[in-house]
């Protein structure tokens, strides 16, 4: 055990015991001593003139297991030991794009503790390999808030459903301090930050908010730093060996780190505490000099864009109902992080009388300074595709932002040894994977397009598919796209024989999923996309009642639950509005929804819907 430099005897005026400042407080056992160092004042706590307290091991002096907070000495954590113990890989998180260590496994053997971790544990994002991110703690009592706060999800809220390395009882945000050394198994580790949570928690729990929630609750998990490499396994002994910042809990940081994001004296403080992580001493450092980060892009996945003008340029028709639409920024720079299109592009538009019109659709080719849209004609819409087919003419002017990928985006996850490739497109449905077909001719990949449309005269974009790749089925001709004899079954063990994508009306993507449903083929291997037509989440009226308030609110026949929630100012997000993306999802919780869009996957609808294209039958009730 660490020894001080002096000892009560030494010199009484200048030395005093953690027992000393709590010893009026109940709930006395027996502890170790913590030696009073009066070389470094804390400004926020001109009462306690010094932060910088040391700990050293006295069986015979006893000290308290809880306290008054008014005090701000933080609770001294008993003696524990290692509840579970975990190390996870890279992979795909929930069948989405994003990658993720987070879902680990339990190791029953002795693991090896190195200064970069356990051995067997990686880390996708390159800054979490940081030697102050070795290993990851998180309190398993908050597991049980969670299930009451956000039912439905019981099974996803159990021991390693936040990534982390270990779990105890009797360790928590409240207890542990920054800076705090702890003996785990035979190796030594130091309490770095806590930490801080990102977009991928919203994927973990299927929750579009987790990770505010997380962050908003405090309920977080913790780091830490390897100080003496050693072996760890289940049941090993987890104790305090020395604490140096006794002021400072987790939950205190978190206090200026989330809440008073501007108090300078504090963040000042903080920014000296020994054994804090140099993420932890730049983030704080920077805020001082420029004032609060924003925080949308690690919460959310990404940043919001701004919406900017464009200027048609060029119109051209391609067939009797579909014309191309050339459009470029105008005098205005685009960051080279913004100005390329990922995979599947899809932009946002406003137009029209007061930009009284707002569509999405996908682009064709191009990138963010100058894009290519091909946009058919609907006669049944609510006037979009009329006003830019008829009204919008070269020169006219209208503001674009870039569509973007939330949190539970269904995506398609990169096979590049798949088989085959093969798409199922309907009419307008071309445009939505005419930039993945490129891809696949450079990368001299096997696929497959089956086109359908209604005549010979109404395929568009034929010219950019490879006809020796390329089948069209004209229903004037008497021809007829079917699904079954399309996508081959599943070979018994071994991985599915091709990526199937679809674009097109809703009677062929409904033949498609049942088809993929009856084949068995993962999630992970189909991707699809819809037209969301102009009567997109128009239908029968229903109402609606927010859980969170009790608020019961009127959904009319031509608007959307999405209209209708912003509206009454509940802020929903959203990108797509056609149900490709996800980004609008609400949790529902009580009543019939007729589901529409592709977002959501069967066990997702379950409890969750489309605020944009899907409705209500009489009343619902949803959480957002």
């Amino acid at each position: 055990m660490r020894q001080c430099d002096s000892t009560p005897n030494e010199n009484p005026m200048r030395t005093r015991t953690y027992l000393d400042l709590c010893s009026s407080k109940r709930h006395i056992t027996t502890h170790h001593r913590y030696i009073y160092n009066p070389t470094q004042p804390d400004p926020t706590r001109p009462d306690i003139p010094n932060s910088e307290l040391r700990r050293r091991f006295d069986p015979d002096l006893t000290t308290m297991d809880s306290y008054s907070p008014e005090s701000d000495l933080v609770p001294l954590p008993p003696k524990v030991a290692v509840l579970s113990l975990r190390t996870g890989k890279v992979r795909p998180l929930g069948g989405v794009k994003v990658t993720s260590a987070i879902n680990k496994q339990p190791r029953r053997d002795k693991v090896r503790l190195t200064r970069l971790g356990f051995s067997g544990d990686e880390r996708q994002f390159a800054p979490h390999r940081s030697p102050d991110n070795a290993v990851h703690q998180y309190d398993p009592s908050h597991y049980e808030r969670w299930k009451t706060e956000l039912p439905g999800r019981e099974n996803k809220f159990v021991p390693g459903g936040f990534g982390e390395n270990i779990s105890t009882r009797h360790l928590s945000e409240s207890n542990v301090c920054v800076g705090d050394k702890f003996r785990l198994g035979d190796a030594i580790i130091q309490v770095t930050m806590p930490r801080q949570p990102c977009f991928k928690l919203n994927h973990r729990f299927e929750h579009k908010k987790m990770s505010s929630l997380v962050q908003a609750t405090g309920r977080t998990g913790w780091l830490y730093r390897v100080l003496r490499e050693g072996w760890v396994e289940e049941g090993a002994d987890m104790e305090l060996i020395e604490r140096i910042n006794p002021t400072w809990s987790l939950s205190r940081v978190q206090h200026f780190l989330y809440t008073d994001r501007n108090n300078a004296e504090a963040l000042m403080q903080i920014t000296r505490l020994p054994g804090l992580s140099d993420e932890f001493v730049r983030l704080f450092q920077k805020r001082l000099e420029q004032g609060a980060e924003d925080m949308n892009g690690r919460l959310q996945g990404d940043v919001t864009m701004p919406w900017r003008s464009y200027t048609l340029i060029e119109k051209t028709p391609l067939t009797p109902r579909i014309q191309k639409f050339v459009f470029a920024l105008e005098d205005e720079d685009v960051g080279p992080d913004e100005l390329r299109f990922s995979r599947f592009p899809h932009v946002r538009v406003k137009f029209g009388p007061d930009s009284n019109f707002t569509r999405a659709y996908s682009v064709v080719s191009g990138d963010m300074k100058r894009f290519e849209l091909g946009i058919a004609r609907d006669d049944n819409s609510r006037g979009g595709s009329i006003h830019l087919h008829d009204h919008f003419d070269v020169g006219d002017k209208l503001k674009v932002v870039k569509g973007h990928t939330p949190a539970n985006k269904q995506d398609t996850i990169q096979h590049p040894h798949a088989k085959k490739h093969i798409f199922i497109l309907g009419g307008i449905g071309v445009t939505a994977f005419l930039g993945e077909i490129q891809t696949l001719v450079e990368q001299c990949v096997e696929f497959e397009v089956h086109y359908a449309v209604r005549s010979l005269s109404d395929a568009a974009y034929l010219d950019q598919l490879p006809s020796a790749h390329t089948i069209v089925y004209a229903k004037t001709e008497g021809q007829r796209l079917r699904v079954k004899n399309i996508i081959p079954p599943l070979d018994d063990n071994a991985d599915p024989p091709a990526v199937v994508y679809c674009c097109g009306p809703t009677g062929m993507i409904e033949e498609t999923q049942n088809r993929i449903k009856e084949l068995g083929y993962p999630r992970s291997h189909v991707h699809f996309e819809e037209f969301g037509g102009g009567a997109a989440g128009t239908g029968d009226p229903f109402e609606v009642e927010v859980k969170a308030t009790g608020k019961v609110l009127q959904v009319p026949r031509e608007k959307s639950l999405l209209q209708i929630l912003n509206e009454a100012g509940f802020d929903i997000d959203s990108s797509c509005l056609a149900g490709n993306c996800g980004a609008c999802m609400v949790d529902h919780c009580k009543g019939k929804v007729v589901h529409q869009g592709v977002a959501l996957d069967d066990e997702q609808k379950s409890t969750s819907m489309l605020s944009c294209v899907s409705r209500g039958k009489g009343r619902i009730t949803i959480s957002c």
